[in-house]
């Protein structure tokens, strides 16, 4: 193939999870000689990345889903597929997945890759059916932590090949994030110097925001001065202002919602925690380390491999107690969040560099498009 080979990136929307960022972050550190990229989403309405893409001179294709099947957008991307002369499709998110291989099939595209971001058994019954049941469509499944891995070696009967590529995050950028603080305490309207706890991602149930609302109410009783900031948006927003206002939070931890300049508030901050109770590698994780903050989080997916007990305390999912407890360890103990805070941007200068991973996923393309590894 003496010309670029053409790349589409397929995910279900561009608005701000963890998934799209990590395509965000990339942009800088792809491959244009080799590769010519465009990507393409299905929800009309998650929107916030794309002038993101657009900027990088990325062409981006809206594919219109008004529904779950819309056959519409399916055949919008079958002739996207067939008009672009796309040489491979990379899917994120099963949703993107099951869609991409299918249209690839139809199209006749030769190479499908898929990044499983998170555990399958994650995911809602019929996606998690009909993800398996295409799966053996791809031609490489990348896992985004080992423990993912591990989950879908049963799960994909031993076709496709599985490579881990971990997730990342750009260290020297977010080391040259202004830290804000007390900027960022006024905007919210918190008490000068109050120690801040953060925590960034949507509001669906996997996050498991309510038990961070209780572990805010046990601490508060014990750091009355403390504050908390939960950055994001999504379905539960408003049952969760709910329980928030039940637990008399009011004034003393505040929904955020949708914040560009969440970096931003994640290094005004003193503590970064996250409740889930599923997760593949979260890159909100990898950007408080980056970032020097120490972290309360749960052990669950690959939160483990991506952190350590020199930099976070890790405790049970679904244990709003042991959360309350480790957030007053380190809101008790300036020396730990140092420590931990330190060990943590360590750990993911080394390991999660956005460089190495872009040059891993390319490799994966040149072998399956010029049948090498680099």
């Amino acid at each position: 193939m003496s010309e670029r080979a053409r790349i589409l990136l397929l995910i279900k929307g561009l608005g701000v999870g963890g998934a799209e960022r990590l395509l965000e972050a990339a942009l800088p550190h792809l491959d244009r000689d080799r590769f010519d990229y465009r990507v393409a989403y299905m929800l009309p309405w998650k929107t916030a990345l794309v002038p993101a893409f657009e900027a990088a001179g990325i062409t981006v294709h809206d594919l219109k889903m008004r529904f779950p099947g819309d056959p519409r957008a399916l055949a919008r991307l079958v002739a996207l597929l067939r008009r672009e002369r796309i040489n491979l499709v990379h899917g994120h998110l099963p949703m993107a997945g099951i869609w991409g291989r299918v249209a690839a099939r139809l199209a006749g595209v030769p190479h499908v890759v898929y990044t499983e971001h998170n555990v399958p058994e994650r995911y809602a019954l019929p996606t998690r059916v009909l993800n398996q049941l295409t799966y053996a469509m791809n031609d490489t499944v990348i896992a985004v932590s080992d423990e993912v891995h591990r989950a879908i070696e049963g799960y994909s009967n031993g076709r496709p090949t599985i490579v881990t590529v971990l997730n990342a995050v750009d260290a020297d950028t977010l080391a040259s994030v202004p830290v804000e603080r007390e900027a960022v305490r006024r905007e919210f309207g918190f008490p000068s110097g109050a120690l801040l706890v953060t925590t960034v991602g949507n509001l669906t149930p996997k996050k498991r925001h309510a038990h961070l609302l209780a572990a805010a109410a046990r601490v508060l009783t014990r750091h009355p001065g403390a504050r908390f900031l939960l950055v994001g948006q999504g379905p539960l927003a408003e049952t969760l202002r709910a329980e928030a206002q039940r637990l008399k939070l009011d004034g003393r931890l505040v929904f955020a919602g949708f914040r560009p300049d969440a970096v931003s508030l994640m290094a005004a901050s003193d503590v970064f925690v996250l409740s889930s109770i599923h997760e593949g590698l979260p890159v909100a994780l990898l950007e408080a380390m980056a970032l020097g903050k120490p972290s309360v989080v749960t052990r669950v997916g690959g939160i483990p491999e991506a952190t350590d007990e020199a930099s976070s305390i890790l405790v049970p999912p679904e244990h709003p107690e042991a959360l309350a407890d480790g957030i007053d360890a380190l809101l008790a103990s300036p020396d730990l969040r140092t420590r931990m805070g330190e060990a943590a941007r360590r750990r993911a200068r080394v390991r999660y560099g956005v460089p190495q991973m872009v040059q891993a996923v390319e490799a994966i393309y040149a072998g399956l498009l010029w049948g090498r590894r680099s």
